[in-house]
């Protein structure tokens, strides 16, 4: 097959194309132009003809003389599937349909590119009931963890650590519940002066939090994607998001790293079994299980290995690119396309 991905959301595209290019499948990763992405929305609009400009890199190859099926990432860019004539299908991150699709601009425009997909794919399954009153057919497509990368850390590294690390793994946003984590943390560590706490230098509260936390907690800038196995494994415990109820990268990679979890999961009939994890959606809990596992720390290294276990079982990234390319034969299938 010819497979075109558009937009490397997470690596996700890129992860893909490693796994289905083993297998034989001749696959790009198209990479929209974020120019002004992160602007206040005056400057976001300025430049957005530069960034549909952009587009005229990918849209002449929206044909079958060069690709047999295109899958996006971020429902927002399913309009290239509009102008193409090949199959597409949407993959559906978060926001772009969580807070879109309650604004009637957006949700006139993201129903049109919804409706005519191929396919819809959810990445998380909070997501689902989000876009079922638009494609009731749509699909839970879990995000694939490279778990060969993300691995536990070596005896050697573990052993040469010291004190309590802990690590708030989540973009400093009010809808991830980071007001809460914080608190827990703070709460942990005014009883547990030695404790270092690491926050990521992301997100729109984030210079709230370094005017109260500064002089406490270390704020650390985002790190290249080929660096994230280290900064995971740097800590002993991971808080993730406390508000969505639903796992993202961030909490799977550090499963995968066979680190301790604390988060909110709420989706249980997702998977066969559930993820091995802290639950926690107050301050309290977070502080309770911050407790528990540094008192417990056999308990601890038990709880992230089940967590790893059960991230090989549901996230593997070469069980997951299995998925998708008999979800791609079978629409081309569909289509009238027989490609191998």
């Amino acid at each position: 097959m010819r497979i075109l991905h558009v937009n490397n959301l997470n690596q996700v595209a890129k992860i893909y194309e490693s796994e289905l290019t083993r297998r034989g499948h001749s696959v790009e990763v198209y990479e929209p132009s974020f120019s002004g992405g992160l602007s206040p929305l005056p400057i976001k609009l300025a430049l957005m003809p530069g960034r549909i400009l952009h587009f005229r890199h990918v849209i002449p190859k929206l044909n079958a003389n060069y690709f047999d099926i295109a899958h996006i990432h971020w429902s927002s860019y399913g309009i290239l599937g509009l102008v193409g004539d090949i199959p597409f299908i949407v993959h559906c991150h978060g926001d772009d349909v969580r807070d879109r699709l309650k604004q009637p601009f957006f949700r006139q425009i993201l129903t049109t590119i919804l409706r005519r997909a191929t396919a819809v794919l959810c990445i998380t399954p909070d997501l689902l009931p989000v876009v079922k009153p638009i494609r009731s057919d749509v699909i839970f497509s879990p995000a694939p963890v490279d778990t060969e990368w993300f691995t536990p850390e070596s005896a050697f590294r573990s052993s040469s650590k010291t004190g309590k690390n802990i690590l708030l793994f989540s973009r400093l946003d009010p809808n991830k519940g980071v007001d809460l984590a914080i608190q827990g943390i703070a709460r942990f560590a005014q009883r547990h002066p030695e404790v270092h706490v690491q926050l990521l230098d992301w997100g729109i509260l984030k210079e709230k939090y370094k005017r109260q936390y500064a002089q406490a907690f270390e704020f650390i800038p985002l790190v290249a994607p080929g660096k994230v196995e280290r900064l995971i494994q740097s800590a002993d415990v991971i808080v993730g998001q406390l508000a969505l109820g639903a796992l993202g990268l961030s909490e799977l990679q550090a499963m995968s790293c066979a680190k301790p979890v604390i988060a909110s999961f709420h989706y249980q009939e997702a998977y066969p079994a559930p993820p091995p994890l802290c639950q926690a959606t107050t301050s309290e809990e977070v502080d309770e299980h911050l407790e528990n596992l540094f008192r417990q720390p056999e308990a601890a290294a038990k709880l992230g290995q089940k967590a790893r276990e059960w991230v090989i079982r549901y996230h593997d990234c070469q069980t997951l690119s299995y998925e998708i390319e008999k979800l791609y034969h079978n629409i081309l299938k569909v289509n009238g396309l027989c490609v191998v």
